[in-house]
C-alpha cells in the first residue's frame, strides 16, 4: 500500500505533533492554550485519518454543500479573526535528501 511509503515520515510526525501540543500546554494566556490545544487536537486528527486511509480504510463521503466539519471556522462576531481561504493544501515527503 501507499502508506508504506510514509511510515519512516510518520513516524517523525507524530511525535512531532505531540512535542508541540506539549509546549502549547505552557502557554500562559487561557485563551491562547485553549486554541492551540483545539488547533493541535484537529491536526493529530487529520494526520491520523489520512494515515488510516492510505492504509486501506474505507472513504466516507463529502457533503458538497456541509464543508469539512473539522475544519476551524473564523469567528465573523470577532474583528481580530482571520479568514479561512480555501481548503488546506499538505505537502508529505521523506524529510531527508534522495541519496544519488
Amino acid at each position: 500500500m501507499a502508506n508504506e511509503q510514509f511510515d519512516k515520515d510518520f513516524g517523525y510526525l507524530m511525535p512531532f505533533l505531540d512535542k508541540i501540543a506539549a509546549a502549547g500546554r505552557n502557554l500562559s494566556d487561557p485563551a491562547a492554550r485553549n486554541e492551540f490545544a483545539q488547533l493541535i487536537a484537529g491536526e493529530k486528527a487529520k494526520w491520523a485519518r489520512i494515515r488510516e486511509l492510505l492504509s486501506g480504510a474505507q472513504g466516507q463521503a463529502v457533503s458538497k454543500t456541509g464543508g469539512d466539519q473539522n475544519r476551524p471556522q473564523a469567528d465573523s462576531g470577532n474583528d481580530n479573526s482571520v479568514a479561512i481561504k480555501g481548503p488546506f493544501a499538505f505537502t508529505v515527503g521523506s524529510l531527508r535528501p534522495r541519496k544519488q
